[in-house]
Parts: structure tokens; sequence; C-alpha cells
């Protein structure tokens, strides 16, 4: 039977662990926004879309490696199109995201500011042994059960 809610130090361990990447991912988003003019979902799907599809993908596909509900996904693409940073376009009855030129630029842009930001608000603050520890979490809770 499950618990029926967490006890204080649980609730503890879990908001702790929801304000760290929170807070990470916020001060890694406004760097890059700050720098490039792009927001931080919008970098995500660019640099999955190059990372990952050489440029392009199937809006499906794309859904699934961001683990976005669909209809997030089209809101975004949306939004990005207006900007003119992707390109949507159906072919053989699947739906293919593509990068503009422009969000190259935009993507190429932002990836310095990134790695400089994530040094700076994440891996710098850390010891190895704790860069280790976080390692080893992440693999035991992203293990797929």
């Amino acid at each position: 039977m499950a618990a029926k809610s967490l006890t204080p130090q649980e609730l503890r361990i879990w908001r702790a662990f929801q304000d760290m990447g929170e807070e990470v991912r916020g001060r890694v988003g406004r760097d890059i926004s700050e720098a490039t003019g792009l927001s931080g979902p919008e970098f995500g799907v660019l640099s999955r879309l190059v990372g990952l599809g050489n440029g392009e993908m199937r809006q499906q596909e794309l859904a699934k490696v961001m683990k976005w509900e669909k209809s997030r996904l089209s809101h975004q693409i949306t939004r990005m199109e207006d900007r003119r940073l992707i390109k949507r376009e159906t072919a053989n009855g699947a739906v293919l995201i593509e990068l503009t030129k422009l969000g190259r630029q935009k993507l190429t842009e932002a990836l310095p500011v990134r790695a400089e930001s994530v040094k700076r608000h994440f891996l710098l603050r850390l010891t190895q042994d704790q860069i280790d520890t976080i390692m080893q979490v992440s693999s035991l809770l992203t293990d797929g059960t």
C-alpha cells in the first residue's frame, strides 16, 4: 500500500531536489535569454534539432525526446515559426520540423553562453565526488522503471 503523505524529511528532500534543478535551469535560461533572446524552451528545441536530428526531426520524435506533450510542442513550434527560428512541413503523413538559417545562427550564439553558464552555475560549484554522486543518482532515477 502506498504512503498517504511524505514525512517532513522526505518532503524536504523532494523540495531540495526540485529547487536545485529549477534554480540552475532558471539561471542558465536567463543567461541564454539575455545574451541571445532565446527562451529556454526555444533553446531546447533548437539544440535537439541539431544534436539529435542534424537540423531536422519529425515532430512526434521531437516531442518524445523532449518529454513534452504533443500539444505543448505544437504551441512552442508555432511561436518559433512566427519568430522564423524553425519551419514546419508535412511530408509522407509526418510533420517535419526544420531549423532555419536564423535558428541555426541563434543556436550558434547560444551554445557558448550555455557552456559558460552551466560551468559557472553548476559544475564549478561541485567537487568531483559530488559530480560522481549526481551521475550515480541520475543513473538510478532514469533507468526506465
